[in-house]
């Protein structure tokens, strides 16, 4: 009997895509793929309302009859878009990618494939339709003023550019799950947070007195000498290729185009050709860490504990301390921090909103760092920690204070963050009052509950599968990742509109009380609805305990 033919690699793509999509819906019996499809397309939504107002403004008529004005946006959308796709995995923690070669490695396909499929693939999720959306409607209202010479050129110009957004994505990814893979991540971690603020505070701050200039006299005062070199060095480095090549196009410099597609064409293939070697690597150091690896310590942390709920917050905190992911989590709110003082973002936040400024920052940092913590964990919160639920129903305990524990401890991790990141703004910049302060605190404290109760109920309903064999998560489905954006959105509300009433000459005392009322009636709303989720726990425990643990 013959072998099968091997699938060819147009094939592997298909079916790996096609696989790729039914997991990143999370389908499975019972589930409408109706209703999935629906919440990817709106998760993407956003993208086009950023794309047509994009479109809108390359055709406003101040700008589309300038002569830097074009290229200048387009040329900066193309450094944000692919800063904002390569730091990606560091702002979200999306560290759960590295299962890529772990998921398939029973096909007959090489990791080299495979690494192209998931690339590839990355293009299509409905963050990257939103990513790269402005940019998308900047292009295509730039080629609507414009006649582009060989515009199938253009075309091809845009997909190098994505692609190499696609693969620096990879290897910022491959290097964040290497160093998380590492036994002392922590301390590597924190050495690199401080290395990144020493040479940080070496940098000179960019020069924002053109913003006191602009607010005077307008933006005809400004002097077009920066935008044009800020033009042009945008367009030196490899994202700006695409915005420059579609400069050629319109110039009808075809030939230049075509070098700079060639480039654009280099730096992808070095970006896969890295990240390749880190995927690698990982993989390599994962096989053989096999049994070799140590959580125990010498000194028992439970040897204190005098109750069995006691026990129960401190294996929790534990859990959540050693995670490597909440690590990743807690270090990106202070990487914000500095890179806002190094651009003097803070200049233009007090240009745009005067006496509120810091509050908004402050107040901004803060809840980030609160809700990516609390809303990462609590919407997670059976799996997490690998199959200890299991272990849980296995032992004498009421599950109603496990799920209070585990409500506990990630509470007190965001507000602890919160707190961190509020003190070191007010070190770092030097500015903030203690009503600032205040409000940054309470907002958090108004959008912890309302993260931990709608991830208690999304935990029950939509419970994540651990694979204990392969080691790795499945993904959340799209349906309850929109409802815990809603939930920290209805959260942060609160703040926005007492902020929004502050105005431009700051928060005041009874700003800061309208957000601890906020936040008490937060309270009370989580302490209500938090018996009928432990009721609903009684009832679909075994519904979770097979979600989370099968094969």
């Amino acid at each position: 009997m013959s072998r099968p033919a091997v699938p060819g690699f147009f094939r592997h793509l298909w079916l790996l895509w096609g696989l790729r999509f039914d997991i990143g819906l999370n389908q499975g019996p019972g589930r409408s793929r109706l209703l999935a499809v629906a919440a990817f397309l709106a998760s993407s939504a956003p993208g086009v309302f950023l794309g047509l107002t994009f479109f809108a403004l390359m055709r406003v008529r101040t700008i589309a009859d300038s002569e830097v004005w074009p290229f200048f946006i387009l040329n900066l959308l193309c450094f944000v878009t692919f800063s904002v796709w390569v730091t990606w995995p560091l702002l979200s923690a999306g560290v759960d990618d590295h299962s890529e070669l772990s998921r398939y490695a029973a096909f007959p396909i090489s990791p080299f494939r495979l690494l192209i499929a998931s690339t590839v693939a990355s293009l299509f999720e409905p963050r990257a339709l939103v990513f790269y959306a402005p940019l998308t409607g900047a292009a295509l209202g730039f080629a609507s003023r414009y006649v582009l010479y060989m515009p199938w050129m253009a075309v091809v110009l845009y997909v190098l550019f994505a692609l190499l957004c696609a693969a620096w994505s990879r290897v910022a990814l491959y290097a964040v799950i290497n160093v998380l893979r590492e036994k002392h991540s922590a301390e590597i971690m924190g050495g690199g947070l401080a290395l990144f603020l020493l040479a940080a505070s070496f940098i000179p701050p960019i020069d924002t007195s053109w913003l006191t200039a602009v607010g005077e006299a307008g933006v005809g005062a400004l002097d077009m000498s920066i935008i044009v070199n800020a033009t042009l060095a945008l367009s030196r480095v490899p994202p700006g290729l695409f915005g420059d090549g579609l400069a050629n196009l319109a110039w009808h410099r075809p030939r230049v185009a075509m070098v700079e597609a060639a480039a654009l064409l280099f730096f992808t293939g070095v970006g896969m050709a890295v990240a390749y070697a880190l995927l690698m690597r990982f993989h390599r150091q994962a096989g053989r860490a096999g049994g070799q690896r140590k959580d125990a310590k010498d000194s028992n942390p439970f040897a204190t504990t005098r109750t069995r709920y006691t026990t129960l917050v401190t294996r929790e905190a534990l859990d959540l301390w050693r995670n490597p992911r909440a690590r990743l989590l807690a270090s990106v709110p202070f990487i914000l921090a500095i890179l806002l003082k190094l651009l003097s973002g803070r200049d233009l936040f007090v240009f745009v909103l005067g006496g509120s400024a810091d509050a908004w920052l402050m107040g901004g940092l803060c809840i980030y760092g609160a809700v990516v913590i609390a809303s990462t964990f609590s919407q997670n919160t059976f799996a997490y920690d690998g199959q200890g639920f299991a272990a849980f129903l296995a032992a004498p305990l009421d599950l109603a204070d496990v799920l209070r524990a585990k409500n506990q401890v990630q509470g007190a991790a965001a507000l602890g963050m919160a707190v961190l990141v509020a003190l070191f703004y007010r070190v770092y910049f030097g500015f903030g009052t203690v009503v600032d302060v205040l409000c940054a605190i309470a907002a958090v404290l108004s959008v912890v509950p309302v993260l931990l109760a709608a991830g208690n109920f999304l935990s029950l309903y939509f419970p994540v599968k651990f694979h204990a064999s392969l080691k790795r998560r499945d993904k959340i489905p799209l349906t309850a990742s929109m409802l815990g954006i809603v939930a920290a959105s209805v959260g942060c509300m609160p703040f926005g509109w007492a902020l929004k009433l502050a105005g431009k000459e700051g928060p005041t005392w009874a700003t800061a009380g309208m957000l601890v009322l906020a936040a008490g009636l937060n309270v009370a709303l989580y302490r209500a609805v938090l018996p009928l989720a432990q009721r609903l726990l009684e009832r679909r425990r075994e519904v979770v305990l097979r979600a989370v643990t099968r094969e």
